[in-house]
């Protein structure tokens, strides 16, 4: 482990958390715990967030709400920013301005966990990644423990499971641009596909944020990535750790990939079947790929191959990915957490038509080109939602008839009412769900509520 600070150098040092929200108040915890004096504030107003006020004041720390005015809070030694907050942000910027470092809570957490980090991120994959990598590790025995984006922040993980020997860490791009010593044993990036684009503007500067999961790797170290992406490419090519490339059509020396029907690993110049795709438990060329990933990167970790088959055969799946959670003579399938357009390519290409997609929320800007063909071939009917509803009607409308539900409610109740038996209903919004939603497992939560309501009449 290395770290900016220590527990000796954090004792009464005044630190700003920015975001009261889930990583913003798990930050807060590590940092009283140890002996940090935390000030945090929070743009939203007092009312939307009574949980969060609740809780700073169980934790006895001084608050702001409605806006970072920061008034009467000490100058900081270093801030803690929210995933949410960009780096262009007038608060942020003039803590750069001042020279005070800027954090992210992966990197916080980071300097207090002595075990083994192994750190996931990517555009589409990486939550299934992380659970299966988990899932494998702690069926081999070991003491793993998913955290991070999938619902457990890192912060809250060292406080909570400290002896836990693994720290398998599902991490945004924007968490990974306010690293500093951040340094996993392994890291592993899923894919790179058009996403948050509003952020970072360009492909280029995407990808090159979620590559700083390299920076402060070393030749000790491992990185599993896509081997034939261009963009990866581009951006790894002066990384230091040792690199195991996945392919998805053969699997060279050195390499992880999927040849005559099977997932195969050739490192140390020995080739190992691992698992035949037809075991997998989850279906599709998608969690093949997600499959290859987790078992390289177990491998890495001296997992025996047998090992790694038991344990990939024995997982479930991921709530809120593609998940069926009710059938009336129809399917319904939450897909909640498909955010971007590649993400509900990839539900479109593993859900079996006639299919009513509810689709929409917090447009991101990417094209919807990239599913015409699909949407033209497997859906029958569009039921938009969200702010984005009417892009996606401008652009796909002239290939499938379209509703304008506005809410998920709506498009539901909608799709209850005139959805022909042997239609699958999915929700593969697309699109980020923060218009309506606080994040997608509420969004998904909700569906599913909906669905078993009227699975039941």
């Amino acid at each position: 482990m290395n770290s900016v600070y220590s527990v000796e150098e954090l004792r009464k040092v005044p630190v700003w958390v920015l975001g009261a929200g889930k990583s913003g108040l798990a930050a807060t915890r590590l940092l009283v715990e140890m002996g940090a004096e935390v000030f945090v504030s929070d743009i939203r107003p007092a009312g939307d967030i009574f949980d969060s006020i609740r809780e700073l004041e169980r934790l006895g720390v001084t608050y702001e709400t409605g806006g970072h005015q920061l008034k009467g809070f000490p100058i900081p030694q270093f801030a803690v920013v929210s995933p949410g907050i960009p780096s262009d942000a007038p608060v942020v910027a003039a803590l750069m301005q001042q020279g005070r470092p800027i954090f992210s809570e992966i990197e916080v957490a980071s300097w207090f966990y002595y075990g083994t980090l192994i750190a996931i991120t990517g555009s589409n994959g990486k939550t299934t990644t992380t659970l299966w990598t988990e899932h494998v590790l702690k069926s081999a025995g070991l003491e793993a423990v998913a955290a991070g984006n999938v619902g457990y922040p890192f912060c809250d993980m060292v406080l909570e499971n400290p002896k836990a020997t693994h720290a398998v860490v599902e991490v945004s791009s924007y968490q990974l641009e306010n690293i500093s010593t951040f340094r996993p044993h392994v890291s592993l990036l899923t894919n790179i596909s058009s996403d948050h684009l509003e952020r970072h503007k360009t492909m280029q500067g995407y990808a090159e944020a979620k590559a700083r999961i390299w920076m402060n790797q070393d030749v000790g170290d491992w990185a599993v990535l896509p081997g034939d992406d261009p963009l990866v490419a581009s951006v790894s090519v002066s990384t230091r750790p040792r690199k195991v490339p996945v392919f998805l059509d053969h699997c060279p020396s050195g390499g992880a990939g999927v040849e005559e029907g099977a997932l195969w690993l050739n490192l140390n110049t020995t080739r190992e079947r691992i698992i035949g795709l037809d075991e997998l438990p989850l279906p599709g060329r998608h969690n093949a790929a997600n499959a290859i990933a987790a078992s390289a990167a177990c491998r890495v970790l001296q997992l025996k191959p047998e090992e790694i088959r038991a344990g990939l055969r024995s997982f479930t799946g991921v709530q809120h990915r593609l998940e069926v959670v009710g059938q009336n003579g129809r399917i319904w399938v939450n897909d909640s957490k498909s955010t971007n357009v590649d993400s509900l390519k990839v539900a479109l290409e593993a859900t079996q038509g006639p299919i009513w997609l509810i689709a929409g929320g917090k447009d991101k800007g990417a094209p919807y080109e990239p599913i015409r063909e699909l949407v033209r071939e497997r859906v029958s009917r569009l039921l938009l939602i969200g702010e984005g509803a009417k892009r996606f009607e401008d652009e796909l409308g002239d290939l499938v008839p379209c509703e304008q539900c506005s809410t998920l409610d709506n498009a539901v109740r909608y799709a209850a009412k005139e959805a022909t038996i042997g239609t699958t209903v999915l929700l593969s919004p697309g699109c980020a769900s923060f218009d309506q939603f606080s994040n997608f497992e509420q969004r998904g939560d909700r569906f599913t509520e909906l669905v078993r309501e009227v699975v039941r009449r």
